[in-house]
């Protein structure tokens, strides 16, 4: 370690000489030692033994601007390019940055990590990759447009173990949905394949007004509670080809009407009469063919038998 003002004082021969020894040993040593040079100058080099860096002093002569480490390792303090490819060795797998492709490149079982305590893992070995996330939700945002997800062959969603299915969209196949590992609902290519049941929720109309307009966008099947009077106005809303149920029911009092729009068409082309004892119960079977072309079928006074 050696540090010179580079200054030589006039002196004898052997002190001249011990003189400019020194300053030529700072020279080589690039000024080392474990505090910077008393005396400085810009571009001046030193090796901080200290920190184990190798520092240049800047053009302004006021600070040192870190290089690299005297172990070998890079360690900058500003912006830094790097005009060929670079390499990060693994102890088992390299990453590269690789300019003619403007990628970075990670070799097989390489990891790219995320996250304090390797939250999300993104990875690839010989034959598969993997997107690992170890805490909380993985979510996939898109704020543009569409979320498009494609595969050569099936989509299949798994539980965390991958024993159970939960869905399964087969290429050229069948689409299936699964509760508790069991099939539920599969396309197929004449329809759908229902195992159980399926139940619709029933939405009870408003009838503030006198006028009662069903919502079919909430649901298929309705209740209509008769306190007065009522004119059943064309539906908001209607799909072809939906069907259900509306349930008519009197009140306590009862001898309530039910008038009907022109477009719900009843057998023979008359609207029936419903029930209108005090409870009374009707119910109006429906099928949507066309916009307001409404097919029905009614029971009236359905209750339980005697």
């Amino acid at each position: 370690m050696a540090q010179h003002d580079y200054v030589i004082d006039n002196a004898t021969g052997a002190n001249v000489r011990g003189d400019i020894n020194d300053a030529l040993l700072a020279i080589s040593s690039n000024n080392s030692g474990t505090s910077a040079p008393s005396t400085t100058y810009a571009t001046q080099f030193f090796a901080d033994t200290n920190a184990g860096i190798m520092k240049l002093r800047n053009t302004s002569n006021n600070a040192y601007v870190n290089l690299f480490t005297l172990a070998g390792g890079i360690d900058v303090d500003a912006a830094s390019t790097f005009s060929e490819d670079v390499t990060y060795e693994g102890a088992s797998a390299n990453v590269v940055f690789d300019k003619s492709d403007n990628a970075f490149e990670f070799a097989d079982n390489a990891k790219a990590v995320f996250g304090a305590n390797s939250d999300l893992i993104i990875t690839h070995d010989t034959t598969d990759s993997t997107i690992t996330s170890a805490t909380n939700d993985l979510k996939i945002i898109s704020n543009g447009d569409d979320l498009i997800l494609e595969a050569e062959d099936d989509v299949i969603i798994r539980d965390n173990g991958g024993s159970n299915i939960l869905a399964q969209f087969i290429n050229g196949g069948a689409n299936e949905l699964y509760h508790n590992a069991t099939k539920k609902f599969e396309t197929a290519s004449g329809g759908v394949s229902l195992t159980g049941g399926a139940a619709a929720n029933i939405t009870a109309a408003d009838v503030s007004s006198s006028t009662v307009t069903l919502n079919m966008a909430s649901s298929c099947h309705h209740t209509i509670a008769m306190d007065g009077n009522k004119t059943l106005a064309a539906p908001s809303n209607q799909a072809v080809g939906q069907s259900g149920s509306i349930i008519v029911t009197q009140d306590s009092s009862g001898s309530h009407t039910l008038q009907f729009n022109t477009a719900f068409k009843f057998t023979g082309g008359s609207a029936p009469t419903l029930t209108t004892t005090a409870g009374a119960v009707d119910r109006i079977d429906y099928l949507i063919v066309s916009s307001n072309v409404i097919h029905c079928a009614v029971s009236l006074d359905v209750k339980q038998g005697s």
